[in-house]
Formats: structure tokens, C-alpha cells, sequence
């Protein structure tokens, strides 16, 4: 019908919520139904997105998180507060890392609402799960006015996109088969921002000013750019104007590691010694949508001081001691690619030659540590693969292995919270199905999603899972050492029995790995290695974080 010149068509709410999240680039989702949420879930299952079911609610946050970073949007589906509550963690996350997830969560009718009463999965109030959401989502709705659903829902998407944050949309389970009108001006989204001219050029006059001026420019590369795609642009940035370029924990595989430029992981004192070494002498540092997190800053802010950084990311720009607004970072990465700054002269690497290209057969029955363990690894990772890792070690760890391509590297390095890659890896291979997926995982966090591998039997996905098992919370040792950080030792290779899928092995020795990696490639299943290393072995980077952090939270060692 028409109303004026507006042009309102009528669907089912519930059809409606997915063809428009189909439109705008979902193809997968993830969920665990519940009663609140089953009459939404009907409507998934009838649409063109289709839902892997999974085993518990924090697996499914992270999987959609991960699913979000490689495709641009992700889909969590849960029922009201038991699941939602649940995945609280999971969506946390993803707020904190900037992680575009849409969590659609079921909700009690309209009518159950009124004089409030008892009804099951209540915390405080009808509201209390809307609410507590606001602490991690960028837009949020509860569609119990029906005539404006259609437009909330465009509403929270278009903000998820914008900010690149999580979205919550509650959905009473009496409203998703009211048929409800989509008037065409909904649709009508905003222009992008536009940077104000004549601050775009005073800014970009005086980083040229800057970087001219300095005599070891350098450029750090991180998360931001690879979640509003412009990781292009940082590279022609530095490739057009000679200037070396590094990548954080956080943003690793935003730069391709072997551009020749390409310095490695910055992360202070637990950087690579030539990384670390040349950032922190330089005179002009240039970060590029940079989380400046105690993580990226090795806990110590003395080497990165404001005056000699120039720090761009999507909301500001900080140039010394100057701040810029209402500009957009693609606008001053533009800026600068056609600024006249002086091309550098010839830039002698000083990243090291891996000299490991393989292990040398008299090497085979040597113990393996985590240091051998990424070593080897290393030399199996191929071009398209895909790397997810946990926290611990074996996301310090993973500083050191080199990945050819962008956006392969999947970890929550900022927020760091365990459990993170097991459901993730699932999110990832549904993302990239093409793609051999590793997920690294320590021993403590395995035991805290691990059994999430089940879903890989549901649905036959093949990823290889490489748990480092130091018999305990490893990470925790080196700050505050003592008997809680112990845990009870799993007999980890019957995983796959217990799911009744894939095939595990045992490692003790570099050989043993090897042959587990070989055989790994083209196994059609979840492969499953358990690599065993002495209790007190980690990292150097790991060693040298768990001491910095010590010193901060325990009185005896500062």
C-alpha cells in the first residue's frame, strides 16, 4: 500500500528479521534454542541462514565472535536470560575487541510481562537481561512495540556495522508471527560521516611535519584497520613511503609478514629483541587503529610516549600533544598516502633470519618445549590456513610464527579471556570452510570449552587442536605462584572417544610432533595433539609478562 509517496509492505516479523540479516551478509549463525527462543529459531531454521547448534552459551559467543572477525557480522542466537545471561562473557569480548556480533535473544510475551509475575528465567525485572546488555552492546532493543520492529531492528543492525560492537535484539516469543509493516524509508541509511576539510588538512600538514622531520619513522599496525577493512591502505602507506611497519599481538596478520618491510609483533618488552629494540628508539611512532592496552605497551608506557606518537583510530586523532575530531581514519590514511612526505632511503631489515626450515632427523626423540613446539608448527603453516589461539602461551607463544597472509590470526588478545579458541575455531572454519584451521589451547582453558569440540563431530568439521599441556594454569605461575593454580590432570587424548569423532595423539618429543603435523594436513577429521611439556617451561615472552605482571600484583616482588 501506499502512505503518500512511502511505500509499507507487510511480512512476519520473524521473516523478516532474517531476510534482512541475509541481505546484509550473514550466512551462518550460532545457537542454543531455549522455550523463549523456539518460536524465533523456527523462523531461522525456515530462512537462508543456516544454525549450527552448539553445547553451552559462552561457545557460542565466542564462535560468532570469530565468525564476525572474518566475514564482518556475526549472529548469536539464545534463549531468555539462562542463555543469554550465559553468553555474557563471550559478548563482552567481542564488545572489548570491537567484534560486530548481533545477538538475538528470546523474551517472555507482551502479555506475560504485565503485574509482573513469576515466570521461570526471570532475574529482577523483565528488563533486567535488556539492561545489563547496555554495558556491551552499542545499540539495543526489546521489539515489544510491533509496529516499530522493523525499524528497530534496522536500527540496531546498522549501528552493530557502524561501531563495529555487538547488538542485542530481545524478541518476545508472541511477537515474531505478528505480521508487521517495513516501510521502504527504513532503509534509507545514513551517509558515512564525512571528516571535516579543513581539519583533515591541518592534521595531515602536520604529520607530514612530523614524520619529514623525524629521523626513524615507524608504523604500527593493529586491530582497528582490519575491522573497518583498511588494511590495504596501512600497506601502500608504508610501501609508498618506505617506512617499516610492525604489527601488534592483538592486530597480528593485519600486516602480510613477509612484506620486507614487515618489523614483526610489537608488545614492549615482550616483543621480538630487533622489533622491540627499533620501535622504541624511534622518534616518530605512527599508530594505526591501535587498542593501546597494557598488553601492547608490555605494562610499561615509558618507551611510547605521547609526544613522539602519532595515534590514528576511528574515533580521534592524537598527533603529539594536538587532538583532532570529526575525522575518519580512512580519510587521513588517504591523506597521507598523497601527502608529499620524503621517501625514505633504503630500509635495512633487522628482523632476523629464521634459520628453522625444518627438523633435522637426529633432533626426533628430543623433549619437546613450547619454544620447539612453535618452531615446528611454523614450518606446516601454509598460505590460506588459520590460526586461532587461546590465552597463555599459547597466544605469547604463537608471536613467533610467521603467517604469509591477513586475517588468518584469530585471538583475544586484549580482552584475554580463556576458553576463547575452541568454540572460536568453529566460528572460524564455518567462516572460512576452505581453510585448515589450528587452534592452540593450554591445558586450563581447554578445560573450560574443550568439550565444545563435540560440535566439529555434529556438523564434520576437521580442525586440528593442539593442546600445550604444563599440567596447570602456566601463565598464573609466573605471577603469583601457589596451589590454585593447579588442575586436575584430564586424560586429554580420549577426546575424540568421548565424541566419538577425529583421532588423538600423545606428543613427548619433537619427532613426535612432527609426524602429528604431517599426518594432520589431510586428515578429513578432527585431529587432536596433546603436546606435553615440563610443568616450569614457557615462552621467554610469557616469562618476562607473568614477571612484569607479578610485580604489579604482588607486593613481595615490587
Amino acid at each position: 500500500m501506499r502512505e503518500g509517496s512511502m511505500s509499507v509492505k507487510k511480512q512476519k516479523l520473524g521473516e523478516f528479521l532474517f531476510d534482512y540479516l541475509y541481505e546484509q551478509g550473514i550466512e551462518n549463525a550460532f545457537g542454543i534454542p531455549g522455550d523463549f527462543v523456539l518460536p524465533t529459531v523456527r523462523y531461522l531454521d525456515n530462512s537462508k541462514i543456516k544454525l549450527y547448534t552448539m553445547t553451552h552459551e559462552p561457545s557460542v559467543g565466542f564462535a560468532a565472535d570469530c565468525y564476525a572477525r572474518s566475514k564482518g557480522l556475526g549472529l548469536a542466537v539464545v534463549t531468555y536470560c539462562v542463555g543469554g545471561l550465559n553468553m555474557l562473557n563471550s559478548i563482552a569480548c567481542a564488545y572489548a575487541e570491537k567484534s560486530p556480533v548481533i545477538v538475538i535473544s528470546g523474551g517472555p510475551s507482551a502479555n506475560d510481562r504485565q503485574k509482573d509475575p513469576m515466570i521461570h528465567h526471570k532475574v529482577r525485572t523483565f528488563d533486567s537481561q535488556r539492561r545489563i546488555y547496555e554495558e556491551v552492546t552499542c545499540a539495543n532493543t526489546v521489539l515489544l512495540d510491533t509496529k516499530k520492529a522493523a525499524e528497530e531492528i534496522v536500527r540496531v543492525v546498522q549501528a552493530v556495522k557502524k561501531y563495529s560492537r555487538p547488538g542485542y535484539i530481545e524478541v518476545p516469543f508472541d511477537a515474531v508471527d505478528t505480521e508487521i509493516e517495513i516501510p521502504d524509508n527504513i532503509f534509507q541509511i545514513s551517509e558515512a560521516p564525512q571528516s571535516d576539510k579543513d581539519i583533515l588538512k591541518a592534521c595531515i600538514e602536520e604529520i607530514t611535519q612530523i614524520i619529514n622531520a623525524a629521523k626513524r619513522p615507524v608504523i604500527i599496525a593493529d586491530i582497528e584497520l582490519h575491522r573497518h577493512k583498511l588494511t590495504d591502505l596501512a600497506s601502500e602507506l608504508s610501501k609508498k613511503h618506505n617506512i617499516p611497519i610492525a604489527a601488534t599481538l592483538m592486530g597480528k596478520s593485519v600486516v602480510r609478514e613477509d612484506n620486507p618491510l614487515y618489523l614483526g609483533v610489537y608488545s614492549g618488552a615482550f616483543s621480538e629483541a630487533h622489533c622491540q629494540e627499533y620501535i622504541d628508539n624511534s622518534d616518530c611512532v605512527i599508530l594505526l587503529g591501535a587498542f593501546l592496552s597494557d598488553v601492547l605497551l608490555g605494562f610499561s608506557s615509558q618507551k611510547l610516549s605521547r609526544q613522539k606518537c602519532i595515534t590514528l583510530n576511528t574515533e580521534k586523532a592524537y598527533v603529539g600533544l594536538h587532538t583532532y575530531e570529526y575525522l575518519q581514519l580512512k580519510d587521513i590514511l588517504k591523506g597521507l598516502l598523497n601527502a608529499k612526505i620524503e621517501r625514505r632511503k633504503d630500509f635495512k631489515n633487522p628482523k632476523p633470519v629464521n634459520n628453522f626450515t625444518g627438523l633435522e632427523k637426529n633432533s626426533y626423540d628430543d623433549k619437546i618445549d613450547v619454544e620447539s613446539l612453535f618452531n615446528i608448527l611454523s614450518t606446516h603453516i601454509k598460505k590460506n590456513d588459520t590460526i586461532v589461539c587461546d590465552t597463555g602461551d599459547a597466544l605469547i607463544g604463537a608471536i613467533g610464527i610467521k603467517t604469509a597472509t591477513r586475517s588468518h590470526f584469530f585471538a583475544d588478545a586484549y580482552y584475554l579471556s580463556m576458553g576463547f579458541a575452541a568454540p572460536a575455531a568453529i566460528g572460524a572454519m564455518v567462516a572460512n570452510p576452505a581453510s585448515k584451521c589450528f587452534a592452540i589451547i593450554g591445558d586450563g582453558a581447554f578445560q573450560m570449552t574443550g568439550l565444545e569440540l563435540s560440535t566439529t563431530a555434529k556438523y564434520k568439521l576437521a580442525p586440528v587442536v593442539i593442546v600445550i599441556n604444563n599440567d596447570g594454569y602456566g601463565t598464573q605461575r609466573h605471577i603469583i605462584d601457589g596451589d590454585f593454580n593447579n588442575i586436575t590432570m584430564w586424560n586429554y587424548t580420549k577426546t575424540t572417544e568421548l565424541i566419538n569423532y577425529g583421532k588423538s595423539v600423545k606428543v613427548t618429543t619433537k619427532g613426535g610432533l612432527e609426524e602429528a603435523l604431517k599426518e594432520a594436513r589431510g586428515y578429513k577429521e578432527l585431529y587432536f595433539i596433546e603436546v606435553v611439556v615440563p610443568r616450569d617451561n614457557c615462552s621467554i615472552y610469557l616469562r618476562q609478562m607473568g614477571e612484569a605482571i607479578g610485580k604489579l600484583r604482588n607486593p613481595d616482588k615490587r
